[in-house]
Protein backbone atom coordinates (compact mmCIF):
# COMPACT_ATOMS: atom_id res chain seq x y z
CA UNK A 1 0.00 0.00 0.00
CA UNK A 2 1.02 3.52 -0.64
CA UNK A 3 1.92 5.70 2.33
CA UNK A 4 -0.72 7.77 2.17
CA UNK A 5 -3.74 5.19 1.44
CA UNK A 6 -6.41 4.74 3.18
CA UNK A 7 -8.62 2.24 4.36
CA UNK A 8 -12.16 2.15 4.59
CA UNK A 9 -12.89 1.01 8.68
CA UNK A 10 -16.51 0.52 9.55
CA UNK A 11 -17.72 3.74 7.11
CA UNK A 12 -14.60 5.96 8.32
CA UNK A 13 -11.36 6.60 6.20
CA UNK A 14 -8.30 6.20 8.22
CA UNK A 15 -4.68 7.59 7.22
CA UNK A 16 -2.42 4.53 7.18
CA UNK A 17 0.78 3.01 5.86
CA UNK A 18 0.97 -0.94 4.69
CA UNK A 19 -1.00 -1.89 7.80
CA UNK A 20 -4.86 -1.81 8.61
CA UNK A 21 -6.48 -2.37 11.57
CA UNK A 22 -10.42 -3.05 12.24
CA UNK A 23 -12.52 -3.90 15.35
CA UNK A 24 -12.53 -7.98 14.83
CA UNK A 25 -8.03 -7.86 14.90
CA UNK A 26 -7.97 -6.30 18.30
CA UNK A 27 -5.54 -8.01 20.49
CA UNK A 28 -5.39 -6.34 24.37
CA UNK A 29 -2.85 -7.16 26.60
CA UNK A 30 -2.81 -3.98 28.62
CA UNK A 31 -2.26 -4.92 32.28
CA UNK A 32 -5.78 -4.63 33.65
CA UNK A 33 -7.00 -7.14 31.00
CA UNK A 34 -3.94 -10.09 31.47
CA UNK A 35 -6.61 -11.33 33.63
CA UNK A 36 -9.71 -11.89 31.27
CA UNK A 37 -10.22 -15.29 30.00
CA UNK A 38 -9.77 -16.60 26.95
CA UNK A 39 -13.39 -16.88 26.01
CA UNK A 40 -14.25 -13.37 26.21
CA UNK A 41 -11.02 -12.44 24.50
CA UNK A 42 -11.94 -14.16 21.65
CA UNK A 43 -15.76 -13.80 21.62
CA UNK A 44 -17.03 -11.02 19.25
CA UNK A 45 -18.06 -7.78 20.41
CA UNK A 46 -21.37 -7.08 20.14
CA UNK A 47 -22.73 -3.52 18.25
CA UNK A 48 -22.21 -0.36 19.51
CA UNK A 49 -25.47 1.98 18.03
CA UNK A 50 -26.50 5.62 18.53
CA UNK A 51 -29.52 6.54 21.01
CA UNK A 52 -32.96 6.35 19.49
CA UNK A 53 -32.99 10.23 17.98
CA UNK A 54 -34.25 11.69 14.65
CA UNK A 55 -32.22 10.27 11.99
CA UNK A 56 -32.60 10.74 7.97
CA UNK A 57 -30.34 9.89 5.33
CA UNK A 58 -28.71 13.65 4.95
CA UNK A 59 -27.78 13.33 8.77
CA UNK A 60 -23.85 12.76 8.92
CA UNK A 61 -22.74 9.23 10.38
CA UNK A 62 -21.72 8.40 13.78
CA UNK A 63 -19.16 6.54 14.32
CA UNK A 64 -21.05 4.32 16.31
CA UNK A 65 -23.28 3.14 13.63
CA UNK A 66 -20.27 2.11 11.85
CA UNK A 67 -18.77 0.33 14.86
CA UNK A 68 -21.14 -2.74 15.21
CA UNK A 69 -18.55 -6.07 15.56
CA UNK A 70 -21.71 -8.66 16.81
CA UNK A 71 -25.02 -9.81 16.56
CA UNK A 72 -27.44 -9.99 19.95
CA UNK A 73 -26.91 -13.37 22.01
CA UNK A 74 -29.46 -16.18 21.20
CA UNK A 75 -30.96 -16.10 24.09
CA UNK A 76 -31.94 -11.84 23.98
CA UNK A 77 -35.85 -11.77 24.10
CA UNK A 78 -36.76 -9.73 20.57
CA UNK A 79 -40.37 -8.32 20.81
CA UNK A 80 -42.59 -9.33 18.16
CA UNK A 81 -44.71 -6.42 17.20
CA UNK A 82 -46.57 -7.44 13.96
CA UNK A 83 -44.86 -8.83 11.04
CA UNK A 84 -43.70 -8.64 7.81
CA UNK A 85 -46.59 -7.51 5.14
CA UNK A 86 -47.24 -11.25 2.91
CA UNK A 87 -47.21 -10.52 -0.86
CA UNK A 88 -47.44 -12.09 -4.28
CA UNK A 89 -44.23 -10.51 -6.21
CA UNK A 90 -44.29 -10.88 -9.74
CA UNK A 91 -41.85 -13.11 -11.01
CA UNK A 92 -41.23 -9.88 -13.29
CA UNK A 93 -39.92 -7.71 -10.73
CA UNK A 94 -37.45 -10.04 -9.67
CA UNK A 95 -33.89 -9.75 -11.64
CA UNK A 96 -32.22 -12.31 -12.22
CA UNK A 97 -29.27 -11.04 -13.44
CA UNK A 98 -26.91 -11.34 -10.16
CA UNK A 99 -28.32 -15.19 -9.94
CA UNK A 100 -26.31 -15.84 -12.99
CA UNK A 101 -22.69 -15.14 -11.62
CA UNK A 102 -20.12 -17.56 -10.77
CA UNK A 103 -19.18 -16.71 -7.26
CA UNK A 104 -18.24 -19.85 -6.01
CA UNK A 105 -14.48 -20.07 -4.08
CA UNK A 106 -11.90 -22.30 -5.46
CA UNK A 107 -10.67 -24.72 -3.18
CA UNK A 108 -7.96 -23.11 -0.99
CA UNK A 109 -6.58 -24.99 1.82
CA UNK A 110 -7.40 -23.51 5.05
CA UNK A 111 -5.16 -20.71 6.48
CA UNK A 112 -2.61 -20.74 3.76
CA UNK A 113 -2.36 -17.88 1.83
CA UNK A 114 -1.90 -17.79 -1.82
CA UNK A 115 1.82 -18.29 -3.31
CA UNK A 116 1.32 -15.88 -5.47
CA UNK A 117 -1.44 -13.11 -6.41
CA UNK A 118 -1.88 -12.20 -10.13
CA UNK A 119 -3.54 -9.41 -11.66
CA UNK A 120 -5.50 -11.47 -13.72
CA UNK A 121 -8.91 -13.21 -13.67
CA UNK A 122 -9.02 -16.64 -11.61
CA UNK A 123 -10.81 -19.55 -13.35
CA UNK A 124 -13.34 -21.08 -11.15
CA UNK A 125 -11.80 -24.60 -9.61
CA UNK A 126 -12.97 -27.99 -11.86
CA UNK A 127 -15.70 -29.66 -10.38
CA UNK A 128 -17.43 -26.42 -8.14
CA UNK A 129 -16.96 -24.64 -4.98
CA UNK A 130 -14.27 -25.48 -2.54
CA UNK A 131 -14.86 -28.07 0.76
CA UNK A 132 -16.78 -25.77 3.35
CA UNK A 133 -17.54 -23.00 0.93
CA UNK A 134 -21.20 -22.28 0.26
CA UNK A 135 -22.31 -21.20 -3.11
CA UNK A 136 -24.23 -18.35 -3.78
CA UNK A 137 -28.08 -18.34 -2.62
CA UNK A 138 -30.70 -19.61 -5.63
CA UNK A 139 -33.09 -19.07 -3.22
CA UNK A 140 -33.20 -15.22 -1.92
CA UNK A 141 -34.53 -12.66 -4.16
CA UNK A 142 -34.62 -8.91 -3.03
CA UNK A 143 -36.12 -5.95 -4.70
CA UNK A 144 -36.28 -2.17 -3.71
CA UNK A 145 -38.99 -0.38 -4.72
CA UNK A 146 -41.92 2.24 -4.11
CA UNK A 147 -39.60 5.15 -2.74
CA UNK A 148 -41.05 7.42 -0.94
CA UNK A 149 -40.49 10.88 1.05
CA UNK A 150 -41.85 10.43 4.35
CA UNK A 151 -42.23 13.83 6.82
CA UNK A 152 -41.69 17.15 6.37
CA UNK A 153 -39.01 19.78 7.02
CA UNK A 154 -35.80 19.13 8.42
CA UNK A 155 -37.24 15.75 9.64
CA UNK A 156 -38.33 14.70 5.92
CA UNK A 157 -36.30 11.38 4.84
CA UNK A 158 -37.22 8.57 2.01
CA UNK A 159 -38.73 5.48 2.82
CA UNK A 160 -37.92 1.86 0.26
CA UNK A 161 -40.31 -1.08 0.27
CA UNK A 162 -37.85 -4.51 0.29
CA UNK A 163 -39.40 -7.12 -1.16
CA UNK A 164 -38.20 -10.89 -0.67
CA UNK A 165 -39.18 -13.95 -2.21
CA UNK A 166 -37.14 -17.07 -1.06
CA UNK A 167 -37.74 -20.87 -0.25
CA UNK A 168 -35.16 -20.98 2.51
CA UNK A 169 -36.35 -22.66 5.93
CA UNK A 170 -35.19 -20.34 8.24
CA UNK A 171 -37.76 -17.20 6.67
CA UNK A 172 -41.23 -17.51 8.30
CA UNK A 173 -43.00 -16.48 5.15
CA UNK A 174 -41.99 -17.38 1.15
CA UNK A 175 -42.77 -13.89 -0.09
CA UNK A 176 -42.86 -10.77 2.24
CA UNK A 177 -42.08 -6.84 2.19
CA UNK A 178 -40.72 -4.73 4.58
CA UNK A 179 -40.50 -0.50 4.87
CA UNK A 180 -36.76 0.00 5.29
CA UNK A 181 -34.71 3.46 5.25
CA UNK A 182 -31.41 4.80 4.31
CA UNK A 183 -30.18 4.23 8.08
CA UNK A 184 -30.63 0.96 8.03
CA UNK A 185 -29.53 -0.56 4.97
CA UNK A 186 -26.33 1.52 6.91
CA UNK A 187 -26.71 -0.42 10.19
CA UNK A 188 -26.78 -3.55 7.83
CA UNK A 189 -24.00 -2.73 6.05
CA UNK A 190 -21.57 -1.86 9.26
CA UNK A 191 -22.80 -5.31 10.78
CA UNK A 192 -21.20 -6.97 7.23
CA UNK A 193 -17.80 -5.42 7.73
CA UNK A 194 -17.20 -5.43 11.33
CA UNK A 195 -18.26 -8.58 11.93
CA UNK A 196 -16.93 -10.29 8.61
CA UNK A 197 -13.47 -8.98 8.36
CA UNK A 198 -12.13 -10.39 5.45
CA UNK A 199 -14.77 -10.09 3.77
CA UNK A 200 -15.75 -8.01 0.05
CA UNK A 201 -19.25 -6.69 1.88
CA UNK A 202 -20.99 -4.75 -1.47
CA UNK A 203 -20.51 -0.88 -1.02
CA UNK A 204 -23.82 1.68 -0.28
CA UNK A 205 -24.58 4.67 -1.63
CA UNK A 206 -23.18 7.85 -0.91
CA UNK A 207 -26.14 9.66 1.54
CA UNK A 208 -26.78 12.85 -0.67
CA UNK A 209 -26.79 14.77 2.03
CA UNK A 210 -26.78 17.86 -0.02
CA UNK A 211 -29.46 16.98 -1.65
CA UNK A 212 -31.61 15.88 1.33
CA UNK A 213 -31.06 18.84 3.09
CA UNK A 214 -31.86 21.42 0.27
CA UNK A 215 -35.51 19.16 0.21
CA UNK A 216 -35.91 19.66 3.85
CA UNK A 217 -35.19 23.44 3.65
CA UNK A 218 -37.09 24.11 0.31
CA UNK A 219 -39.83 21.76 0.87
CA UNK A 220 -38.77 20.74 -2.68
CA UNK A 221 -38.67 17.27 -3.46
CA UNK A 222 -35.32 15.91 -5.07
CA UNK A 223 -36.03 14.74 -9.04
CA UNK A 224 -37.48 11.49 -9.97
CA UNK A 225 -34.21 10.53 -11.56
CA UNK A 226 -31.65 11.14 -8.54
CA UNK A 227 -34.95 8.96 -6.46
CA UNK A 228 -34.72 6.21 -9.15
CA UNK A 229 -30.91 5.65 -8.99
CA UNK A 230 -30.87 5.68 -5.37
CA UNK A 231 -33.30 3.28 -5.37
CA UNK A 232 -31.15 0.97 -8.02
CA UNK A 233 -28.33 1.54 -5.78
CA UNK A 234 -29.58 0.27 -2.88
CA UNK A 235 -30.97 -2.73 -4.58
CA UNK A 236 -27.73 -3.75 -6.14
CA UNK A 237 -26.50 -3.99 -2.76
CA UNK A 238 -28.88 -6.36 -1.20
CA UNK A 239 -28.85 -8.38 -4.38
CA UNK A 240 -25.03 -8.58 -4.35
CA UNK A 241 -25.23 -9.78 -0.38
CA UNK A 242 -28.17 -12.27 -1.32
CA UNK A 243 -25.77 -13.75 -3.97
CA UNK A 244 -22.90 -13.73 -1.40
CA UNK A 245 -22.35 -17.19 -1.00
CA UNK A 246 -21.48 -16.70 2.63
CA UNK A 247 -23.56 -13.09 3.30
CA UNK A 248 -26.62 -14.99 2.08
CA UNK A 249 -27.36 -16.81 4.96
CA UNK A 250 -26.15 -14.57 8.06
CA UNK A 251 -28.64 -13.49 10.93
CA UNK A 252 -28.23 -9.88 10.40
CA UNK A 253 -29.38 -10.17 6.63
CA UNK A 254 -32.34 -12.01 7.86
CA UNK A 255 -33.46 -9.96 10.57
CA UNK A 256 -33.06 -6.48 8.03
CA UNK A 257 -35.45 -8.25 5.36
CA UNK A 258 -38.09 -10.08 7.28
CA UNK A 259 -38.16 -8.36 10.90
CA UNK A 260 -40.61 -5.59 11.62
CA UNK A 261 -39.90 -2.17 12.47
CA UNK A 262 -39.84 -2.98 16.76
CA UNK A 263 -38.06 -5.91 16.32
CA UNK A 264 -35.41 -4.07 14.26
CA UNK A 265 -35.41 -1.64 16.79
CA UNK A 266 -35.04 -3.97 19.59
CA UNK A 267 -31.91 -6.33 17.62
CA UNK A 268 -30.23 -2.54 17.62
CA UNK A 269 -30.82 -2.06 21.06
CA UNK A 270 -30.43 -5.59 22.14
CA UNK A 271 -26.59 -5.62 20.20
CA UNK A 272 -25.86 -2.01 22.26
CA UNK A 273 -26.78 -3.44 25.51
CA UNK A 274 -25.05 -6.04 25.05
CA UNK A 275 -21.84 -4.58 23.75
CA UNK A 276 -21.92 -2.16 26.93
CA UNK A 277 -21.46 -5.61 28.88
CA UNK A 278 -18.34 -6.65 27.20
CA UNK A 279 -15.17 -6.21 29.45
CA UNK A 280 -13.13 -4.11 26.74
CA UNK A 281 -16.11 -2.83 25.40
CA UNK A 282 -14.66 1.07 26.53
CA UNK A 283 -10.99 -0.36 24.93
CA UNK A 284 -12.49 -0.94 21.68
CA UNK A 285 -14.95 2.01 21.33
CA UNK A 286 -12.01 4.16 21.92
CA UNK A 287 -9.74 2.59 19.49
CA UNK A 288 -12.46 2.69 16.72
CA UNK A 289 -13.52 6.11 16.94
CA UNK A 290 -10.12 7.96 17.73
CA UNK A 291 -9.33 5.76 14.10
CA UNK A 292 -5.72 4.94 15.89
CA UNK A 293 -4.75 1.25 16.36
CA UNK A 294 -5.48 -1.49 18.60
CA UNK A 295 -4.45 -1.32 22.31
CA UNK A 296 -2.75 -4.45 21.52
CA UNK A 297 -0.66 -2.77 18.70
CA UNK A 298 -0.07 0.27 20.70
CA UNK A 299 1.34 -2.07 23.75
CA UNK A 300 3.39 -4.17 20.73
CA UNK A 301 4.27 -1.05 19.22
CA UNK A 302 5.97 0.40 22.75
CA UNK A 303 7.43 -3.45 23.23
CA UNK A 304 9.13 -2.54 19.54
CA UNK A 305 11.12 0.48 21.21
CA UNK A 306 13.46 -2.10 22.79
CA UNK A 307 15.63 -4.45 20.14
CA UNK A 308 14.81 -7.54 20.21
CA UNK A 309 17.58 -9.82 17.49
CA UNK A 310 15.73 -13.29 18.09
CA UNK A 311 12.02 -12.68 16.54
CA UNK A 312 11.94 -12.65 12.34
CA UNK A 313 8.41 -11.36 11.99
CA UNK A 314 5.74 -13.16 9.72
CA UNK A 315 5.82 -11.64 6.47
CA UNK A 316 2.82 -11.97 3.58
CA UNK A 317 4.25 -11.48 0.29
CA UNK A 318 0.55 -12.81 -0.69
CA UNK A 319 -1.20 -10.02 0.84
CA UNK A 320 1.39 -7.42 -0.15
CA UNK A 321 0.62 -7.97 -4.05
CA UNK A 322 -2.94 -7.78 -3.22
CA UNK A 323 -2.32 -4.48 -1.67
CA UNK A 324 -0.79 -3.27 -4.75
CA UNK A 325 -2.43 -4.58 -6.96
CA UNK A 326 -5.85 -3.15 -5.68
CA UNK A 327 -3.97 0.43 -4.95
CA UNK A 328 -3.04 0.02 -9.20
CA UNK A 329 -6.36 -0.94 -10.24
CA UNK A 330 -8.03 1.80 -8.54
CA UNK A 331 -6.23 4.36 -9.71
CA UNK A 332 -6.59 3.28 -13.42
CA UNK A 333 -10.28 2.24 -12.94
CA UNK A 334 -10.88 6.21 -11.67
CA UNK A 335 -8.60 7.22 -14.90
CA UNK A 336 -10.63 5.63 -17.50
CA UNK A 337 -14.27 6.72 -15.93
CA UNK A 338 -13.22 10.32 -15.60
CA UNK A 339 -12.22 10.14 -19.40
CA UNK A 340 -15.65 8.11 -20.32
CA UNK A 341 -17.49 10.90 -18.54
CA UNK A 342 -15.62 13.69 -20.34
CA UNK A 343 -16.38 11.51 -23.47
CA UNK A 344 -20.38 11.14 -23.02
CA UNK A 345 -20.30 14.60 -22.00
CA UNK A 346 -19.65 15.76 -25.41
CA UNK A 347 -22.29 14.00 -26.82
CA UNK A 348 -25.04 15.46 -24.30
CA UNK A 349 -23.46 18.88 -25.10
CA UNK A 350 -23.40 17.87 -29.06
CA UNK A 351 -27.25 17.57 -28.18
CA UNK A 352 -27.63 20.66 -26.92
CA UNK A 353 -25.83 22.77 -29.97
CA UNK A 354 -27.69 20.72 -32.27
CA UNK A 355 -30.58 21.40 -30.61
CA UNK A 356 -29.85 25.16 -31.24
CA UNK A 357 -27.94 24.40 -35.03
CA UNK A 358 -31.97 22.64 -35.46
CA UNK A 359 -33.80 25.64 -34.76
CA UNK A 360 -31.94 28.43 -36.24
CA UNK A 361 -31.99 26.41 -39.71
CA UNK A 362 -36.08 25.91 -39.03
CA UNK A 363 -35.89 29.65 -38.63
CA UNK A 364 -34.23 30.67 -41.83
CA UNK A 365 -36.25 28.19 -43.80
CA UNK A 366 -39.54 30.49 -42.36
CA UNK A 367 -37.18 33.04 -43.78
CA UNK A 368 -36.97 31.92 -47.35
CA UNK A 369 -40.20 30.53 -47.84
CA UNK A 370 -41.52 33.38 -49.85
CA UNK A 371 -38.24 33.78 -51.92
CA UNK A 372 -37.28 30.53 -52.58
CA UNK A 373 -39.66 27.78 -51.51
CA UNK A 374 -37.34 25.18 -52.84
CA UNK A 375 -34.58 26.19 -50.58
CA UNK A 376 -36.63 26.84 -47.79
CA UNK A 377 -38.22 22.82 -47.97
CA UNK A 378 -34.54 21.91 -47.77
CA UNK A 379 -34.12 24.48 -45.06
CA UNK A 380 -37.18 22.52 -42.89
CA UNK A 381 -36.26 19.23 -43.77
CA UNK A 382 -32.73 20.19 -42.34
CA UNK A 383 -33.54 21.85 -39.32
CA UNK A 384 -35.77 18.35 -38.70
CA UNK A 385 -33.52 15.94 -38.95
CA UNK A 386 -30.67 17.98 -36.87
CA UNK A 387 -33.16 18.19 -34.21
CA UNK A 388 -34.08 14.65 -34.34
CA UNK A 389 -30.19 14.11 -34.36
CA UNK A 390 -30.12 16.06 -31.25
CA UNK A 391 -32.41 13.50 -29.06
CA UNK A 392 -30.24 10.52 -30.82
CA UNK A 393 -27.17 12.20 -29.37
CA UNK A 394 -28.94 13.25 -25.35
CA UNK A 395 -30.49 9.50 -25.93
CA UNK A 396 -27.12 8.61 -26.62
CA UNK A 397 -25.03 9.83 -23.62
CA UNK A 398 -28.10 9.00 -20.86
CA UNK A 399 -27.20 5.18 -22.79
CA UNK A 400 -23.82 5.24 -22.19
CA UNK A 401 -24.35 7.45 -18.49
CA UNK A 402 -26.45 3.96 -17.13
CA UNK A 403 -24.03 1.17 -19.52
CA UNK A 404 -20.52 2.54 -18.40
CA UNK A 405 -19.94 5.58 -16.68
CA UNK A 406 -21.94 4.91 -13.69
CA UNK A 407 -21.09 1.45 -13.64
CA UNK A 408 -17.60 2.24 -13.77
CA UNK A 409 -17.99 4.23 -11.34
CA UNK A 410 -20.14 1.55 -8.83
CA UNK A 411 -16.76 -0.66 -9.40
CA UNK A 412 -14.46 1.95 -7.52
CA UNK A 413 -16.61 1.48 -4.59
CA UNK A 414 -16.12 -1.78 -5.10
CA UNK A 415 -12.61 -1.86 -5.03
CA UNK A 416 -12.42 -0.29 -1.87
CA UNK A 417 -14.23 -2.55 -0.34
CA UNK A 418 -11.97 -4.71 -1.72
CA UNK A 419 -9.04 -2.91 -0.14
CA UNK A 420 -10.74 -2.83 2.97
CA UNK A 421 -10.96 -6.98 3.09
CA UNK A 422 -7.20 -6.88 2.32
CA UNK A 423 -6.85 -4.20 5.09
CA UNK A 424 -8.45 -6.67 7.51
CA UNK A 425 -6.29 -9.31 6.70
CA UNK A 426 -3.27 -6.90 7.10
CA UNK A 427 -3.95 -5.94 10.46
CA UNK A 428 -4.30 -9.63 11.41
CA UNK A 429 -1.10 -10.09 9.97
CA UNK A 430 0.31 -7.27 12.46
CA UNK A 431 -2.15 -8.74 15.37
CA UNK A 432 0.12 -12.24 14.76
CA UNK A 433 3.38 -10.66 14.48
CA UNK A 434 2.55 -8.25 17.56
CA UNK A 435 1.27 -11.57 19.76
CA UNK A 436 4.46 -13.73 18.39
CA UNK A 437 6.86 -10.61 19.33
CA UNK A 438 5.59 -10.40 22.80
CA UNK A 439 6.07 -14.03 23.52
CA UNK A 440 9.58 -14.17 22.30
CA UNK A 441 10.05 -11.38 24.56
CA UNK A 442 8.91 -13.05 27.39
CA UNK A 443 10.32 -16.34 27.03
CA UNK A 444 13.62 -14.72 26.85
CA UNK A 445 12.75 -13.30 30.20
CA UNK A 446 11.82 -16.19 31.68
CA UNK A 447 15.18 -18.33 30.32
CA UNK A 448 16.92 -15.23 32.12
CA UNK A 449 14.81 -16.17 35.22
CA UNK A 450 15.41 -19.55 35.51
CA UNK A 451 18.09 -20.85 37.83
CA UNK A 452 18.42 -17.58 39.83
CA UNK A 453 16.94 -18.64 43.30
CA UNK A 454 16.41 -14.70 44.29
CA UNK A 455 14.36 -14.84 41.20
CA UNK A 456 11.60 -17.64 41.72
CA UNK A 457 8.79 -15.19 42.66
CA UNK A 458 9.86 -13.17 39.64
CA UNK A 459 10.61 -16.19 37.60
CA UNK A 460 6.57 -17.49 38.39
CA UNK A 461 5.03 -14.78 37.41
CA UNK A 462 6.63 -14.58 33.82
CA UNK A 463 5.92 -18.22 33.53
CA UNK A 464 2.22 -17.50 33.96
CA UNK A 465 2.57 -14.75 31.25
CA UNK A 466 4.51 -16.76 28.76
CA UNK A 467 1.28 -18.96 29.04
CA UNK A 468 -1.19 -15.96 28.64
CA UNK A 469 1.09 -14.87 26.03
CA UNK A 470 0.92 -18.37 24.26
CA UNK A 471 -2.64 -18.17 24.39
CA UNK A 472 -2.76 -14.85 22.95
CA UNK A 473 -0.89 -15.85 20.15
CA UNK A 474 -2.90 -18.82 19.23
CA UNK A 475 -6.04 -17.06 19.19
CA UNK A 476 -4.04 -14.76 16.86
CA UNK A 477 -2.97 -17.16 14.79
CA UNK A 478 -5.89 -18.84 14.49
CA UNK A 479 -7.88 -15.53 13.39
CA UNK A 480 -5.09 -14.34 10.86
CA UNK A 481 -5.47 -17.96 8.88
CA UNK A 482 -9.47 -17.18 9.26
CA UNK A 483 -9.02 -14.22 7.47
CA UNK A 484 -6.32 -15.01 4.92
CA UNK A 485 -8.20 -17.96 3.61
CA UNK A 486 -10.90 -15.87 3.28
CA UNK A 487 -9.52 -13.34 1.37
CA UNK A 488 -8.08 -15.69 -0.76
CA UNK A 489 -11.22 -17.18 -1.64
CA UNK A 490 -12.72 -13.38 -1.92
CA UNK A 491 -10.45 -12.29 -4.29
CA UNK A 492 -10.56 -14.93 -6.84
CA UNK A 493 -14.12 -14.06 -6.48
CA UNK A 494 -13.67 -10.44 -7.78
CA UNK A 495 -11.52 -11.60 -10.21
CA UNK A 496 -14.20 -14.15 -11.74
CA UNK A 497 -16.90 -10.95 -11.36
CA UNK A 498 -14.73 -8.71 -12.63
CA UNK A 499 -13.71 -10.25 -15.62
CA UNK A 500 -17.68 -10.90 -16.50
CA UNK A 501 -18.48 -7.23 -15.47
CA UNK A 502 -15.65 -5.63 -17.72
CA UNK A 503 -16.52 -7.89 -20.86
CA UNK A 504 -20.27 -6.67 -20.35
CA UNK A 505 -19.44 -3.03 -19.57
CA UNK A 506 -17.17 -3.19 -22.69
CA UNK A 507 -18.91 -5.30 -25.44
CA UNK A 508 -22.04 -2.93 -24.37
CA UNK A 509 -20.23 0.66 -24.55
CA UNK A 510 -18.91 -0.89 -28.29
CA UNK A 511 -22.27 -1.73 -29.26
CA UNK A 512 -24.13 1.34 -28.26
CA UNK A 513 -21.00 2.94 -30.71
CA UNK A 514 -22.12 1.18 -33.70
CA UNK A 515 -25.72 1.32 -32.92
CA UNK A 516 -25.62 5.34 -32.75
CA UNK A 517 -23.64 5.68 -35.48
CA UNK A 518 -25.59 3.59 -37.73
CA UNK A 519 -28.37 5.90 -36.69
CA UNK A 520 -26.52 8.82 -37.07
CA UNK A 521 -25.53 7.85 -40.33
CA UNK A 522 -29.20 7.16 -41.36
CA UNK A 523 -30.15 10.45 -40.25
CA UNK A 524 -27.76 12.19 -42.60
CA UNK A 525 -28.23 9.61 -45.77
CA UNK A 526 -32.53 10.51 -45.75
CA UNK A 527 -31.70 14.31 -45.79
CA UNK A 528 -29.14 14.31 -48.42
CA UNK A 529 -32.22 14.24 -51.56
CA UNK A 530 -33.65 17.04 -49.82
CA UNK A 531 -31.16 18.91 -50.36
CA UNK A 532 -29.94 17.73 -53.21
CA UNK A 533 -33.31 18.44 -54.89
CA UNK A 534 -33.00 21.87 -54.27
CA UNK A 535 -33.99 23.94 -57.60
CA UNK A 536 -34.28 27.42 -59.06
CA UNK A 537 -37.43 28.77 -58.81
CA UNK A 538 -39.37 31.88 -61.04
CA UNK A 539 -37.52 35.18 -59.67
CA UNK A 540 -39.49 36.21 -56.69
CA UNK A 541 -42.29 39.30 -57.29
CA UNK A 542 -41.14 43.08 -56.97
CA UNK A 543 -43.83 43.81 -54.68
CA UNK A 544 -45.87 45.56 -56.66
CA UNK A 545 -47.14 46.56 -59.99
CA UNK A 546 -44.59 49.00 -61.75
CA UNK A 547 -47.09 50.56 -64.53
CA UNK A 548 -48.86 53.76 -65.35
Amino acid sequence: MSADSTVSLGGSSVGGSSQYFDAQSLANTSESLRDASLSAFSSTVPPALPEDEPFSVADPPDLMDDVDIASPPPSAALPSQGAPSVLAVPEADFGASFQDLDISAPPQSAGQPAPRFESKAVEPAVGGAASGSTSSSTDLHVVVANPAKQGDGMSAFFTYEVMTKTSLPQYAYGQFSVTRRFRDFDWLHSQLVSKYPGTIVPPLPEKHAAQVSTMRVSGVGCSSEWVEVRRAQLQRFLQRVAAHPQLHSVSDLQTFLEASDDTLEAWKQSSQQAAKASPYYSSVLTDVKSGLLSTYSRAATMLSAEPLPSFRPQEDMACAQMSNYADAMETQVAAVHRHSKRFIERHRALASSMSGFGLSLTQLANCEADINPSLARALSSMGMSVDRMSNLYDEQGAREGAAFEEPLRDYIKMIGAAKGAIGARAAALSSLNGAARSLTAKREKLDKLKGRSSKEEAAALTAREVREAESLHSIAKQEYEQVAARVDGEMARFQREKLADFKAMLVGFVTLQLEYSKRMQSAWRDLLPHLEGISDGPPPSAGGSGGT
